[in-house]
């Protein structure tokens, strides 16, 4: 099971922020448009993936798993996003 990642520490985010302005040759407008745009990509990949999990869950017939893929699912801190018999 993977634990969430830990807050960064306050010296790390604020050389993070220096870097990502400075890669932008120091305009902070386009640093935040960087970064909106990769934040909107990973939103967007996470989406296809839990969609992805949801058909595959569908797809798994409850007699050949026998509920074994909830469980797992569960262990792992997976919302369960679809239960067979809704």
């Amino acid at each position: 099971m993977t634990q969430p990642a830990s807050e960064p520490v306050d010296d790390d985010l604020e050389t993070s922020v220096d870097d990502a302005i400075a890669a932008c040759e120091g305009n902070a407008r386009a640093a935040i448009r960087v970064l909106l745009v990769a934040l909107h990509y990973c939103q967007t990949e996470l989406e296809q993936r839990n969609n992805e999990i949801a058909q595959l869950a569908q797809d798994i017939s409850r007699g050949y798993s026998r509920g074994r893929w909830e469980d797992l699912l569960t262990r792992a801190d997976v919302p369960i996003p679809y239960k067979p018999g809704d």
